[in-house]
């Protein structure tokens, strides 16, 4: 019977090794993860390759486990493995073949305007009708770190900054700098692009002998309810992030289309990005304000009387992304993702503002799956003991209870 005088052993704390007392063994634990995590945000021009590859060997596991071992027609890991190698490259070539011109084009068309002093013209004649009078001069000054083009009878002068120049060499030097970071960041991209599937391979290849490993150092005592909490973490965490991963996919396509429908400009690039931040709940947000403001300055460069009425610039763009957003709460999410995490919607935005605060981007990524699996330790662990305590039949707790 638990809690029995008679039944409970007594230990001498004086003869046991640090590692032998629980709640040391628990606070190194947790110093190690803290400390892996912070590491990783260090160094994450190295990890995050490493962690893609490493996330996307977990996706495909099933997958990979279900043909490289069926049955009837065992294929072996290695070719399951090249093969879906092959489809994802190929995947990845046609969409890039199908999106990359658009994106180009319309990329282009942005820095093209920018560079033109369109971008600034429609931002001053915002300023000047709409920005309250004692803030305008504030607001304009900041204007004037954005090009402009000015006439020179028939010469064109761009000037940035309040420096006229004669020709765009100026202006190409002006922005070498931020040339170069594009470039830079463009090769970090091909290295990312051939390192990943590299990873991603051998990662997969050894996936099975990875997790034999950490079974076999898994302690006896405990083993079958240490290997049901992991079972469970790994049901929330592996259908959370296939399925925002897929969702994500499809909320750009959709945002993109009905931007495009509505006239908001550069629609293929804003739906892309807003659907690569969906990824993260709620972070999808900012496409709501961006896209109003774009179609806001479109609007600028058009005749008064063909202009959209102003409740047209605001409900349109709105109306698309609810319309996305009810979609994704009412179908994409039930059907693909289901409630993995199992976390309510005020926990959901908690735990992102939360992991953003603390390592941005890389935080916000890996909140959800962290608030997951510290809730299933809290329903599975924590509270039936607390519950047996308050009961008053539980065991008195022993310098290495597990």
């Amino acid at each position: 019977m638990a809690g029995d005088p008679e039944k409970r052993t007594t230990y001498d704390i004086t003869k046991l090794h640090l590692w032998q007392i629980q709640w040391v063994r628990d606070l190194l634990l947790f110093v190690i993860i803290v400390c892996s995590i912070w590491l990783g945000y260090a160094m994450r021009d190295i990890t995050v390759p490493l962690l893609v590859a490493l996330l996307l060997a977990y996706l495909f596991e099933p997958l990979i486990s279900f043909l490289a071992d069926h049955p009837k027609f065992p294929l072996g890991r290695i070719p399951v493995i090249s093969g879906i190698l092959l489809i994802m490259s190929a995947g990845l070539l046609v969409v890039l073949a199908v999106t990359i011109p658009l994106v180009i084009s319309q990329t282009s068309s942005l820095v093209h305007e920018v560079q033109g002093g369109q971008l600034r013209a429609k931002l001053e004649q915002f300023n000047d009708k709409y920005v309250p009078e004692d803030i305008r001069d504030e607001v304009g000054q900041s204007l004037t770190y954005l090009p402009s083009e000015i006439a020179d009878g028939d010469k064109k002068v761009v000037k940035v900054g309040g420096q006229e120049n004669a020709d765009l060499f100026s202006l190409a030097k002006t922005t070498g700098g931020v040339a170069l970071g594009l470039v830079g960041r463009a090769l970090s991209f091909a290295i990312l692009i051939v390192l990943i599937p590299f990873y991603f391979f051998f990662f997969s290849l050894w996936f099975p002998k990875v997790v034999e490993f950490a079974k076999g150092v898994v302690p006896d005592r405990g083993k079958n309810k240490t290997f049901a909490l992991l079972t469970k973490m790994d049901a929330a965490v592996a259908g959370f992030v296939r399925g925002r991963i897929v969702i994500a996919f499809i909320m750009a396509i959709l945002l993109a289309i009905g931007w495009l429908i509505v006239g908001v400009p550069y629609a293929i690039l804003l739906g892309i990005g807003v659907g690569i931040l969906c990824s993260v709940p709620f972070l999808g947000l900012v496409g709501i304000p961006v896209s109003i403001g774009l179609l806001f300055l479109d609007q600028l460069g058009v005749p008064e009387a063909d202009r959209m009425v102003w409740w047209g610039i605001l409900l349109w763009p709105t109306l698309v992304f609810a319309i996305v957003q009810a979609l994704d709460g009412w179908l994409l999410t039930p059907l693909i993702a289901g409630k993995a995490t199992n976390l309510d919607p005020v926990t959901i935005f908690v735990a992102v503002l939360a992991g953003g605060s603390v390592l941005g981007a890389y935080g916000m990524l890996l909140a959800i799956p962290v608030a997951a699996c510290i809730k299933i330790l809290i329903q599975d662990r924590l509270l039936p003991k607390i519950r047996a305590w308050a009961r008053g039949d539980a065991d008195d707790p022993l310098p290495f209870d597990d």
